[in-house]
């Protein structure tokens, strides 16, 4: 295999992944402003950003068969490797926001944030774990069926 074609093939697509998770951020943000028709919007960006990060990868794999001339090994590689990337940076990009979040709490009661603090903190490592493992997972078989679907084009 190839490390560096795996690896020059998924940096566009760690970019794009990365800079979705940014925009999640930040409607997520705005949207906890707003109240319940912020929840509602929020649910619906979320969906669509999943589907938007599936199309990323499943190009990521379909880009790296095609143009890379990567086998379908290869391709599945570039789609794990760029989920898991993004999946990383963006899980740090939620614990910040999550931190910023917690703010206004911290004005109103130390003890009362402090411990909402660890129990959040907790709560993200757990899902950034999860998430992580879903998002490798994830990234593989869409890599995989893009570079299929790039193979045979």
């Amino acid at each position: 295999m190839e490390f560096m074609k795996i690896i020059k093939a998924a940096l566009i697509p760690i970019v794009i992944l990365v800079v979705l998770g940014i925009i999640g951020a930040v409607l997520s943000i705005v949207s906890g402003m707003i109240g319940f028709a912020g929840a509602i919007i929020s649910i619906v960006v979320s969906i669509g950003l999943f589907v938007l990060n599936c199309l990323v990868l499943l190009y990521a794999g379909y880009a790296a068969a095609r143009n890379s001339k990567l086998d379908l090994l290869s391709a599945a590689l570039v789609g794990a490797l760029a989920a898991f990337i993004a999946s990383i940076i963006n899980s740090v990009i939620g614990l910040i926001v999550m931190l910023l979040g917690l703010v206004p709490a911290a004005t109103n009661s130390v003890a009362g944030a402090a411990v909402v603090g660890g129990f959040a903190i907790v709560a993200w490592a757990i899902g950034s774990v999860i998430g992580v493992i879903f998002s490798l997972v994830l990234g593989a078989v869409l890599g995989a069926i893009g570079g299929f679907i790039g193979q045979r084009k």
